[in-house]
């Protein structure tokens, strides 16, 4: 038995398995795409577990870095920076970002109360390195943000005598729940490939 390819055959063949070739990368950042904006979602719901804030704002600080053909790599950037301790006020107006203050809100005679966790209570806030209770400041620089301060019972480092509070960063936490949502998430993105790839297929 003898088989013949001519070149015009072979030429094809060749242009085939380079298209191919060039969708399978394609076919592989869609998939990356499509699982980097799945586990934004996903981290979202497991961050709002351990920690009091709303959906829109958590979405807002995990960043997305999307693949393309030539980079097969997306990931979510999260900012290592502690968030204010006033975003975990029970005073929706100071935790969140429809007012812009533009001087402090008074101090509840009871003291400022804060909730970092989405489950128990809420509690008064106090702090060691200040004198006096905690209050309110509008930062500079901001569109009315509040933050919680207080006078520092010794100079700062870099001489400031006021100290402003921060709870956990989103970084910490978006660590803590990353490992929960690898497995389902890799599956996910395994799955997308397998689409996609039937999909280039279906096109030849």
């Amino acid at each position: 038995m003898e088989v013949q390819v001519d070149r015009t055959s072979l030429q094809e063949v060749r242009a085939l398995l380079a298209k191919f070739s060039d969708g399978a990368r394609r076919a592989h950042a869609r998939s990356l795409n499509k699982t980097v904006n799945r586990s934004r979602t996903e981290s979202s719901k497991e961050v709002r577990k351990q920690v009091r804030l709303n959906a829109a704002y958590v979405k807002s600080l995990l960043t997305i870095t999307k693949a393309s053909e030539r980079r097969l790599q997306a990931k979510i950037s999260t900012p290592t920076r502690g968030l204010l301790m006033s975003r975990f006020s029970t005073d929706t107006s100071i935790a969140g970002d429809k007012v812009g203050w533009l001087k402090p809100p008074p101090v509840p005679p009871r003291g400022i109360r804060v909730k970092v966790k989405p489950t128990g209570g809420a509690k008064v806030f106090g702090g060691d390195e200040i004198v006096g209770k905690p209050f309110y400041m509008v930062l500079p620089g901001t569109t009315g943000r509040v933050a919680i301060v207080g006078r520092r019972a010794k100079t700062g480092s870099q001489g400031g005598q006021i100290k402003v509070f921060y709870g956990p960063s989103l970084s910490q936490v978006f660590t803590d729940v990353k490992d929960e949502i690898a497995e389902p998430l890799a599956l996910y993105q395994m799955q997308q490939f397998e689409k996609e790839i039937d999909a280039i297929l279906r096109g030849y």
